[in-house]
């Protein structure tokens, strides 16, 4: 068989296995009505506050569904056999509007089969996504586990992670998607209160009577007639039994429902406080609670309600309607936040997500990859050096694509680059991928834009996988320790340039020794290479200490401002030191001779290590003042890449002896 007819043999067989690949999950819907852009868009830029910063719901429907799908896209059939994939934001605002259809979506990725047998479930392949009507018949079983779980991990929390109380692998898939499931509930109960349509979020725990008495009574207009009372009298009213006449059953019921739809209605806070002097936005259950507390509340909080029941009344009467009712909300809605001074760069932020920068960043590196990998074949030709400057010109975009995100990202919030570990990467991608083009710029000979490819697909790669895992906004409130404009832009943009600088240091150590090993079998080694290769190293780590010295005394200078000591032995402080310390054991080694052109390059890698270490490994460890960016996983990860270090390290040993070997043999040739 010629090697056509094998790769097309290949082909055929693994032609099923692609197509299973991309079957998309079926959905029970019988069919599905997508929505208008110009309606989506309306949606999107309606205002919510979270974690204390008000942004617009487009970026809560996007971490939402990272959260619950780990996908920025839900992808289904219908019973029509029709394939659909339909945007965050569209999603959403199923969930808000169209609850109904929102159930039948399936936005729950399982990892793991057995998750859904222990909570009474038939599971539909080993991983897969289900909707929530798919997971219903294991409501019940999954809260039960749920809160079992919960407890036995903040037993584990409170016992400093003894290994008797540390959650198994499904036991944590399990624990995950009950709260999503829970936080799904909250979602689609959001605007439950200004609909009476009979929808109602978990209409199965409640009785018939209720379901059917829900169709008649409007909320909204409820608050204005019931008696002013404090909450825990209308609790401690809902509490007692249901009998007596036909009137007192139906204020009871009423109340239950009042409640139902108050509890429900407490996640997303829609509305800007009465009280302009007031930070906190306001949910929909603390208007109705409002509003019952007190008289002189109501004609405020029903305003507020009744604007939202004007938005499902809308909806109701068609996408039009709905469109108009929706753009006249968030007009009133941004002018409100407006002379708030919040929300103005709510567009902005709408631009940072739907530009995709950073995938977009992550293509082009992948591209300047792929072109420079070409160049390789014919690499003295004249193809061969334009293939070369093709892919420095995509690093250079790459790079470009994420500057201009991280330039948003600052604009946004009004912060330097660094404010969390998510910007970090961003921004030591960034000079990575610059360092690595000057070089280029200055030696000309694809060592630079080697660094800078790679440096760009890591970095960008790994931004996405973070956000993705992590699933929160990365344009998040800063840490008490963070809060000082000054010193974000001084020590810690500073101190993370000498981050990037010893990351690069340990890709050009890499190059070393993986040409010089190679070297090894092919008997052809280019020792001016390898020489230009070591000064280039050498002036990296100098920049290296340059920059994490004066990042480091910088940060001393911010302890004493913020804490009164300029130091004090802090995790954080000690791997700063230890790169300070590393490199200056490899600048005076190499002056002094006692490491050469491999010394350099093997602790060029320890180097890589200490930064690494610096970088993710000492937030992790949960103590000291430092201890803001814990990312679980991140341990297993260091372990790898330190270990993927380690066999460059053993190839690098296995070159020292045979260069010592080399020397030997030239004295014992001069003596004789």
């Amino acid at each position: 068989m010629n090697a056509r007819s094998l790769l097309a043999a290949l082909a055929v067989a693994l032609l099923p296995g692609a197509l299973a690949a991309r079957e998309l999950p079926k959905s029970a819907l019988q069919n599905y009505v997508p929505w208008q852009d110009e309606t989506v868009h309306a949606f999107e830029k309606l205002l919510v506050q979270e974690d204390g910063r008000v942004k617009p719901i487009y970026t809560v429907a996007r971490f939402t569904l990272l959260q619950f799908l780990g996908k920025s896209a839900v992808s289904f059939q219908t019973q029509d056999g029709k394939d659909h994939r339909i945007h965050y934001a569209a999603w959403f605002l199923d969930v808000l509007f169209r609850g109904e259809v929102a159930k039948d979506l399936p936005v729950f990725i399982v990892d793991d089969s057995e998750v859904v047998v222990q909570i009474g479930v038939s599971p539909k392949s080993k991983r897969d996504r289900y909707s929530y009507n798919e997971l219903l018949p294991g409501r019940a079983k999954l809260a039960e586990l749920g809160a079992q779980y919960a407890e036995k991990e903040q037993k584990y929390r409170d016992s400093e992670k003894d290994p008797q109380y540390e959650l198994g692998r499904v036991e944590g898939m399990i624990l995950t998607l009950a709260r999503n499931i829970s936080a799904f509930d909250y979602l689609l109960g959001q605007f439950g209160f200004a609909r009476q349509d009979g929808f109602l979020v978990n209409a199965n725990i409640l009785p018939p009577e209720l379901v059917e008495l829900s169709k008649r009574i409007d909320i909204v207009e409820m608050i204005d007639k019931m008696p002013e009372m404090g909450v825990d009298q209308l609790v401690q009213m809902v509490r007692q039994p249901s009998g007596g006449s036909e009137e007192e059953r139906m204020f009871s019921g009423a109340l239950r429902l009042f409640f139902f739809h108050a509890s429900s209605a407490s996640v997303l806070k829609f509305f800007p406080p009465q009280d302009e002097k007031e930070e906190v936005w306001i949910t929909a259950r603390d208007l109705m609670l409002a509003g019952l507390e007190s008289k002189a509340q109501r004609p405020w909080a029903m305003e507020q309600l009744a604007a939202v029941q004007t938005l499902t009344k809308a909806q109701k009467e068609g996408e039009p309607a709905f469109l108009a009712a929706l753009q006249a909300y968030s007009q009133k809605q941004h002018e409100t936040a407006a002379t708030r001074g919040e929300g103005t760069r709510a567009g902005l932020e709408i631009q940072l997500y739907r530009g995709k920068w950073f995938a977009n960043s992550l293509v082009c590196f992948i591209l300047a990859f792929v072109v420079m990998a070409f160049s390789w074949l014919t690499p003295e030709s004249k193809i061969g050096r334009t293939l070369l400057l093709a892919a420095g010109v995509l690093a250079f975009v790459g790079f470009a694509l994420d500057a201009y995100g991280i330039a948003l990202r600052c604009i946004i919030r009004d912060r330097p680059p660094i404010t969390n570990l998510y910007d970090t990467i961003l921004f030591i991608t960034a000079v990575a991928v610059l360092l690595g083009l000057f070089i280029e710029y200055c030696t000309r000979f694809g060592v630079g834009t080697f660094v800078a490819v790679v440096s760009g697909v890591l970095g960008m790669f790994l931004s996405i996988k973070y956000e993705a895992k992590e699933a929160t906004d990365t344009i998040s409130q800063l840490q008490a320790v963070l809060d000082t404009n000054f010193w974000l832009w001084t020590h810690v943009t500073i101190i993370n340039i000498g981050y990037a600088a010893g990351l690069v240091a340990a890709i050009i150590g890499l190059v070393y020794l993986t040409s010089r090993f190679a070297a090894l079998f092919h008997r052809r080694e280019n020792a001016d290479f390898h020489r230009a290769l070591t000064r280039m190293n050498y002036g990296v780590i100098c920049f290296c200490l340059f920059f994490s010295l004066v990042g480091t005394v910088l940060g001393g200078i911010w302890a004493n401002y913020s804490w009164g000591r300029f130091w004090g032995w802090d995790p954080k402080e000690n791997g700063a030191l230890m790169i300070c310390l590393w490199t200056l054991v490899i600048l005076h080694g190499r002056m002094a001779g006692w490491i050469r052109e491999i010394g350099i390059h093997m602790n060029s890698l320890v180097l890589a290590i200490i930064t690494t270490f610096s970088w993710w490994g000492v937030n992790n460890l949960g103590v000291g003042l430092h201890s803001y960016g814990f990312t679980e996983g991140v341990w297993g990860a260091l372990y790898t890449s330190w270990a993927v270090l380690g066999i460059f390290m053993a190839m690098g040993i296995v070159l020292w002896f045979q260069d010592r070997e080399a020397r030997l043999s030239k004295r014992v040739g001069a003596a004789v």
